[in-house]
């Protein structure tokens, strides 16, 4: 998973430093300034970047380095700074207990020239159920492939570990592997074409249409939405029917963290299924 950052030119004063950093968020940055990946932005001593952001069901924080000397990130709800292992802390986001204190709330920054770039910096998700439980389906080193294991030890070090299996459904790209129909990519192709029986001429794209089905932690599957539609009822229709028909067989399971769980399966008619030969 990465993050496409925007960075601006600001004019930060160095008495700015009102954050007061959790050992746990401490730790965290050690952890990613020592690891392998990153051993650069600890000798260059970049700039680390940190947000927190809570919803209704997590906490997150996020950590990465802005190795741009030239930029200055600029996030949504600047909080304010600090200095760590000689690296300049600067926090975004939710103020949050968890991860910070803020001692004095800073006044809004005067921007200088804006000098945007795409950044894809790599960026740690450590996420916390409501209860402060560490949650590990959602906690990723930049891709969910990429192992976890130390942070892992690091959050049940200061919080406790949850214990049960998230009901979520993920998204294809955010399990380690993803769902696989149990016959074969080119089963799955066959059935398309012999059970799409409304064909149509137009100017449809190569992929016109596509659908989303859910496969559970068992393997059984369930239609779920329309993604991208042909703009055609009747090819809409026909596409679900045929999703459905896809449904009753079985699938290998998402898995995740050493766990099945539900994820997103994506159906894609092509348009050689929806045009007559």
């Amino acid at each position: 998973m990465f993050m496409a950052c925007c960075f601006v030119s600001c004019q930060l004063n160095s008495g700015d430093n009102n954050i007061v950093l959790t050992d746990f968020t401490k730790d965290l940055i050690s952890l990613y300034i020592n690891d392998t990946l990153n051993i650069d932005v600890k000798y260059r001593k970049d700039e680390i970047i940190v947000t927190a952001v809570e919803d209704t069901a997590y906490h997150l924080l996020s950590v990465f380095a802005n190795n741009r000397k030239e930029s200055k990130y600029r996030g949504e709800g600047y909080i304010g700074q600090t200095l760590y292992l000689g690296h300049s802390v600067r926090v975004f986001g939710d103020e949050n207990p968890m991860f910070y204190s803020v001692t004095e709330r800073i006044k809004k920054q005067k921007r200088s020239k804006v000098d945007y770039s795409i950044y894809d910096p790599n960026v740690w998700q450590v996420c916390f159920n409501k209860d402060e439980s560490f949650n590990k389906w959602r906690t990723y080193k930049t891709t969910p492939n990429e192992d976890i294991s130390e942070i892992h030890k690091l959050a049940v070090k200061y919080f406790k570990a949850s214990q049960t299996t998230t009901n979520d459904i993920y998204k294809s790209y955010e399990v380690e592997n993803e769902p696989i129909f149990v016959l074969g990519e080119d089963v799955l192709r066959e059935l398309i074409a012999s059970n799409f029986t409304k064909h149509k001429q137009g100017n449809f794209d190569a992929i016109p249409l596509a659908v989303n089905i859910i496969v559970d932690e068992k393997g059984k599957a369930t239609f779920k939405e329309i993604v991208k539609s042909s703009n055609d009822t009747e090819l809409d229709n026909e596409a679900i029917r045929v999703a459905k028909i896809i449904c009753q067989y079985d699938f290998i399971p998402a898995s995740h963290r050493g766990e099945t769980v539900k994820a997103i399966y994506p159906i894609l008619f092509l348009r050689s299924d929806i045009t007559p030969e």
